[in-house]
């Protein structure tokens, strides 16, 4: 019994032995296996490195391309807008001109004062657009105060329906939602906006027509929308219309400067102008402004 408890007992230690071998086998090729992990790590890591640099290096190339590319900007707009400039001055001017020399030059007392009220008409047409430019480039900063934004809608339709009477058969329609949170803007910012806005959707009729103006809720913000049903604008001008000096208007009907001082009124009180349109079916403006979600009363 001992003798055979022995053999049992070697032939165990053997099958051990074995068992500890393919042990030690196993983790030498493990750690053979991890060695060459590492090691191919440590290639990737030197490459990405390289790759890493090329790529800082090409993005200060690009940052630089691209400060490049704005002061190049900047000075083909600053041109355009010279141009522009020179071309709203210079055609009142010219004619203010001729019609002073025919002034000089005439006997007839009712042709003088024909030119006497062309000349009177072309300096106002001049000192709009000098106003209108002073206003773009002399924004005053907004003075913030919380308001009701139908009370602004209605203050500004009251001071509109006098002024729009010049235009025949033109109807304002006001749709208010109640209950609009308040919102901190300049009224005389978001007035302006509305009146330049009411004045084009005006323009625009020239047979007439409605225009609508909605007030209501949207997700951390409140609109005005102004529609009208007038000529429309082209897809081709929707993302020309709020740049300086453009304008859809025929000659001499307007300064090209409305929109565009619109719009960075808005931008100056933390909102944004939106404009849908179709040719023939009439345009949607709609001034968008964050609201203040705490329950605070909006000064009257």
């Amino acid at each position: 019994m001992a003798i055979g408890a022995e053999e049992e007992l070697e032939k165990r230690l053997k099958e051990l032995e074995i068992e500890l071998e393919e042990v030690k086998s196993l983790s030498q090729a493990r750690s053979r296996l991890l060695e060459a992990n590492i090691a191919e790590l440590n290639d990737v890591y030197k490459v990405l490195s390289e790759k890493l640099k090329e790529i800082r290096a090409r993005d200060e190339r690009i940052k630089v391309f691209v400060d490049e590319l704005i002061r190049a900007n900047k000075l083909s707009a600053l041109g355009e807008l010279a141009g522009s400039i020179a071309h709203e001055i210079k055609n009142p001017l010219v004619s203010i001109q001729g019609f002073a020399k025919r002034i000089e030059k005439s006997e007839n007392k009712e042709k003088t004062q024909d030119y006497a009220r062309l000349i009177d008409k072309e300096s106002g047409r001049l000192s709009n657009v000098l106003v209108k430019l002073l206003d773009f480039s002399r924004m005053d900063e907004p003075k913030k105060e919380l308001l009701d934004v139908n009370d602004v809608v209605d203050d500004t339709v009251l001071f509109m329906e006098h002024h729009l009477t010049r235009f025949k058969n033109v109807e304002i329609v006001v749709e208010r939602e109640k209950g609009l949170p308040p919102v901190e803007m300049d009224k005389v910012h978001i007035q302006q906006s509305l009146v330049n806005i009411m004045m084009n959707a005006a323009q625009a009729m020239p047979d007439g027509g409605k225009i609508s103006i909605k007030t209501g809720k949207g997700e951390g913000s409140v609109y005005v929308s102004v529609t009208d049903t007038g000529t429309g604008i082209g897809a081709e001008n929707l993302e020309k219309i709020f740049e300086p000096f453009f304008s859809t208007k025929a000659k001499g009907e307007g300064t090209g400067l409305g929109l565009s001082l619109s719009r960075r009124l808005i931008e100056a009180n933390n909102g944004k102008i939106e404009v849908e349109s179709k040719v023939g079916e009439g345009s949607t403006f709609r001034i968008v402004l964050p609201h203040k979600a705490e329950s605070k009363k909006a000064r009257r």
